[in-house]
């Protein structure tokens, strides 16, 4: 069997508003929520958005408090189904103050991509294939 990445888990200070990040904005549906978590199936892998953890939890894993700059150097990748819902994503965000890093772009290696920041800072890359009469504009 291949490795696969399964699950991507990201610590964050309020989970309430990032669940609400991700449902109403990303557009994600919540399919699990335990007691601190929260899991979004995303069709290759589960996203989590989990609670802090506790010092003795963090101890026994041998993790380090994640600070006030826990999105640093981190991409969350998500893919939409066509281009314009990456505008859709976008202009969700804007209306509800969110941040938008980079706007709705069309990149030369085939994408529609934008950039975002969720509540913790974590860049959420929102991103769909260009149709094939678009690629040649890029």
């Amino acid at each position: 069997m291949s490795p696969s990445l399964h699950q991507s888990l990201l610590m964050v200070s309020d989970l309430e508003a990032s669940v609400a990040f991700y449902r109403d904005l990303v557009g994600v549906a919540p399919v699990e929520r335990n007691d601190g978590n929260v899991e979004f199936d995303t069709g290759e892998c589960t996203l989590v958005l989990e609670s802090d953890f506790d010092q003795e939890v963090l101890d026994g894993f041998g993790l380090d408090e994640p600070g006030d700059e826990r999105g640093r150097g981190v991409i969350v990748a998500i893919g939409v189904d066509d281009p314009e819902a990456v505008d859709t994503v976008c202009e969700r965000a804007a209306e509800a103050d969110e941040t938008v890093r980079m706007d709705p772009t069309d990149v030369e290696w085939g994408r529609r991509m934008a950039l975002l920041a969720d509540p913790d800072d974590y860049t959420v890359e929102i991103s769909a294939p260009l149709k094939e009469d678009q690629r040649s504009n890029t």
